[in-house]
């Protein structure tokens, strides 16, 4: 796969079985006709960034191969939510079953009211950068002109970000 079809996505969740929750959102990912996950990072716990008063999260990131555009699979990753549990928040940063971030899509950068790729705010983000780094520590992060194992090394984010799950090489949980 060349680095233009590189697609990365992020997965969180701070609610009931964190655990649970990111295996059903993989496996309903798996489920769509047109997505395919080819590669799972190990999973990391983290403190909610903005709003500090909430549990802590599982974090991981995930390779996919898709033929959908962009917006396609942005509404596809909605639908996904809604069916793992997501309720549409009024408020930004709340507590969440599953929130499932398009990270890169290959070389493309989009700046529109609905999409923002690459993710905003990725060289902030240790909890996003060291599971992206298990699987892609060479991937050039489109805007950044930097690897994502230099964007974890040079991150501000000193957040007490660990392993609590070994993703195996088959990508089994």
């Amino acid at each position: 796969m060349s680095e233009d079809q590189h697609i990365f996505l992020g997965l969180g969740s701070n609610v009931g079985n964190r655990y649970q929750n990111l295996k059903f959102g993989i496996d309903m990912l798996n489920a769509h006709p047109h997505i395919w996950v080819t590669e799972k990072s190990h999973v990391y716990q983290s403190p909610a960034m903005y709003n500090t008063d909430q549990d802590e999260f599982y974090n991981m990131v995930i390779e996919i191969d898709t033929n959908l555009i962009p917006v396609d699979l942005l509404n596809a990753i909605k639908a996904i939510e809604e069916k793992v549990g997501r309720k549409v928040e009024k408020k930004r940063n709340m507590p969440r079953v599953v929130d499932i971030d398009i990270l890169a899509i290959g070389r493309l950068q989009i700046h529109s009211g609905l999409l923002e790729i690459p993710h905003a705010g990725i060289s902030e983000r240790k909890f996003v950068l060291k599971p992206w780094n298990d699987i892609a520590p060479k991937f050039k992060v489109p805007g950044q002109n930097a690897l994502v194992s230099e964007i974890l090394e040079n991150t501000d984010d000193n957040s007490d970000v660990r392993m609590v799950l070994i993703v195996d090489k088959e990508g089994m949980f």
